[in-house]
């Protein structure tokens, strides 16, 4: 929680002064979240009520679909050796992001209803999702071709291909005589030397040849009559020698070769546009994502503080407050003490919980904003204090859907997520 940004609203008569001093020992960052409160549409208490049942799930497939964004170039950057980074905008860190964002109203025009202007930042958020799937789907696929070509060259000699081991020079082939290749223990050298002659009755003497060793064997190849070549085979089995059957091919070592190179450089090629894109989409989708966060604070705190009397605006002010390390509790603390009612003053948070609500009620609006997926352990939290509700929970894989199934579970009485 100490990497999250608390978007909060209070009544415009209650003091900013008083807030800022109030959370100040808790806070690192005080300021004002600047809404377009005056401009948006407030529309009707009914579709307030059934816009605000959706924005918490939209707000939250937004913020999971932004950084997912990130993450897919953080795991490429450290695929590639490099370190993994705080997420940043243009070089700017989310914090500063967040605290200096305005309304884009050239992609969302206020004067749109709020519905629309939700199902348009949904719209935009499912596309990118559907996109990087896309894009990550033709990225695996190289990937595996290009692994496939890799384990070729990997493991021991038993398992390992041959095809950058042998050369032509290694074999002998004609009308009546082979070249097999045996794989050897290194502790068996002496013995295989000493009776690699006597395996078979057609074995060509003092043919065997070590061509590459690993920490474990040996290849070796024997050239041998064909009618004996069955025979000496058999006799390596049970020696337990292990034959490697490999027939050198030129054009198709080279044609592999070409292949595997390509594979590569499409993949890094790849790479690079789903970086480049992941990067510029991760910007979009997290300002998209603050403008469901902004829409959200609006609806709610319209629902809960009402139009002014005088003005007819919305009657409420928004700041975000960031908890110093380890000062989430303090500051929750501190928020209640000014906002709590007498009746519930002193009470644990519990106290604050109203049966049957959706989620977590305060005296006051409240609204996350992750700044470090790395912290968001939404999921995995609310998956443990769901076990004891309802066997469907336990089934449940982590991840997207299961946050939004939760979301639909908080409204049984008592369940309480994190």
């Amino acid at each position: 929680m100490d990497n999250q940004l608390w978007a909060i609203a209070i009544k415009k008569s209650e003091s900013q002064s008083q807030l800022y001093q109030a959370t100040a020992t808790s806070c690192a960052l005080q300021t004002q979240f600047e809404l377009p409160a005056a401009k948006l549409r407030v529309g009707t208490m009914d579709s307030l009520m059934s816009l605000g049942d959706d924005l918490t799930k939209i707000d939250m497939v937004a913020e999971a679909t932004a950084f997912k964004l990130f993450k897919t170039v953080d795991d490429m950057k450290k695929e590639s050796g490099g370190k993994g980074e705080e997420p940043k905008i243009n070089g700017v860190p989310i914090p500063n992001v967040v605290k200096d964002w305005e309304w884009d109203e050239a992609k969302f025009q206020l004067k749109t209803p709020l519905r629309e202007l939700v199902e348009s930042i949904a719209g935009r958020i499912a596309g990118l999702e559907e996109e990087l799937r896309t894009k990550m789907a033709e990225l695996s696929a190289i990937k595996a071709a290009v692994t496939q070509f890799e384990r070729k060259t990997q493991g021991n000699l038993m398992v390992r291909g041959l095809d950058d081991i042998v050369t032509e020079e290694d074999i002998l082939e004609t009308e009546y005589m082979c070249t097999i290749f045996v794989v050897v223990p290194r502790n068996s050298y002496k013995e295989f030397h000493e009776n690699y002659m006597k395996m078979a009755d057609y074995v060509v003497p003092l043919t065997a040849k070590i061509i590459s060793e690993d920490s474990e064997f040996g290849l070796f190849t024997v050239v041998t009559f064909k009618k004996s070549a069955e025979q000496f085979k058999t006799s390596c089995r049970e020696k337990r020698y292990t034959v490697r059957e490999f027939t050198f091919n030129e054009a198709k070592i080279e044609s592999d070769g070409k292949e595997k190179d390509e594979k590569i450089a499409e993949y890094q090629r790849l790479k690079g546009l789903l970086t480049s894109w992941c990067t510029i989409n991760f910007a979009e989708a997290f300002g998209m994502t603050l403008h469901l966060k902004a829409i959200r604070i609006f609806v709610e705190s319209c629902m809960r503080y009402g139009l002014s009397l005088q003005s007819r605006e919305p009657n409420f002010k928004a700041f975000l407050l960031q908890p110093k390390k380890g000062k989430a509790e303090s500051l929750r603390r501190d928020l209640a003490k000014i906002y709590t009612t007498s009746s519930l003053l002193d009470q644990d948070d519990d106290a604050a919980m109203v049966p049957g609500a959706s989620g977590e009620f305060y005296p006051y609006v409240y609204v996350p904003i992750t700044i470090d997926p790395g912290s968001n352990d939404g999921d995995a939290a609310c998956l443990r204090s769901c076990r004891a509700l309802s066997p469907a929970a336990m089934a449940m894989p982590l991840g997207l859907g299961y946050a939004t199934y939760c979301l639909e579970r908080r409204s049984l009485s008592g369940h309480r997520c994190a």
